[in-house]
């Protein structure tokens, strides 16, 4: 098992979300946190897997709609490429989003895993 947190973080100062994944020590979200963003939600995995697909399926349904809205410069410790303007993209609605990507990736994991049988 390699446990992982994903979570979604706020930049006051870009006024940016973005989601990203750490492993379970937290020093990839601390990174962000020393930087000035906040934490609005994260969700707790036992496979890294299903949590790096979670936040794909996001990231590509965000990038359907949404440009990256940061640049590298602005974030010196990575991560740019998935940060979004708070301002079209509400906190409220990622979270949405992440639980119905939970759901899906967790009805596909259980449809492998029923094949495999």
């Amino acid at each position: 098992m390699n446990e992982t947190i994903l979570y979604i973080i706020y930049s006051p100062v870009h006024k940016a979300v973005k989601i990203g994944i750490s492993d379970i020590s937290g020093k990839r979200f601390a990174a962000h946190r020393q930087r000035g963003w906040l934490l609005v939600s994260y969700w707790h995995f036992f496979e890294r897997d299903k949590a790096r697909a979670v936040e794909s399926l996001v990231i590509q349904t965000l990038k359907k709609k949404h440009k990256p809205f940061l640049h590298k410069e602005d974030m010196p410790q990575g991560g740019y490429t998935e940060t979004f303007d708070a301002s079209r993209i509400s906190k409220k609605g990622l979270i949405r989003m992440v639980n119905k990507a939970i759901r899906l990736v967790n009805d596909e994991y259980s449809h492998k895993a029923n094949k495999d049988q």
